[in-house]
């Protein structure tokens, strides 16, 4: 036969398992956590996209002084015709402001940025000519950044 239990004892449960799931403060820190790791992630990428606009601009600049020593390699220097006497000058001069394609502009816009100044030197009748070309533009932080490029022109006399 069976016995019946009195229904007072039947009420109770018993101690359920804790691992069953998680607690919602488990899932808050995973959720700061992985916050954290994407905002680390974001601000490196960030850093990478301000490096890479900085070496684009300097490349840029590196190319604009290139062309300008391109443009005085291409004069003739003979006894007779000395195409680079007048550009000889005590210091920088010829300011130009460039976009980064090289079109030239009188004055400093946020597109012609790239400040190009030469500077030609006589050295002498039998020393070549000192040549050089620096071009100035604004990186991303708003610092000035110089890029010089310098070369001799010998003269064919």
């Amino acid at each position: 036969m069976r016995r019946r239990v009195p229904a007072a004892m039947t009420t109770t449960r018993a101690p359920r398992a804790r691992a069953s799931g998680f607690t919602l403060l488990e899932v808050m820190i995973a959720l700061l956590l992985a916050t954290i790791g994407l905002l680390g992630t974001v601000a490196v990428q960030q850093t990478m996209f301000n490096a890479t606009a900085n070496a684009n601009d300097a490349a840029i600049a590196t190319r604009l002084a290139t062309q300008a020593l391109e443009e005085f390699s291409a004069r003739t220097v003979r006894i007779d015709l000395d195409q680079l006497a007048t550009e000889v000058s005590p210091d920088w001069t010829d300011v130009k402001y460039l976009n980064s394609a090289g079109v030239r502009n009188a004055t400093k816009t946020p597109e012609f940025r790239f400040k190009r100044e030469t500077w030609v030197v006589n050295q002498g009748a039998t020393s070549p000519y000192a040549v050089s070309v620096r071009v100035t533009y604004d990186l991303d932080n708003g610092s000035a950044k110089t890029i010089r490029v310098d070369q001799q022109r010998r003269k064919t006399w």
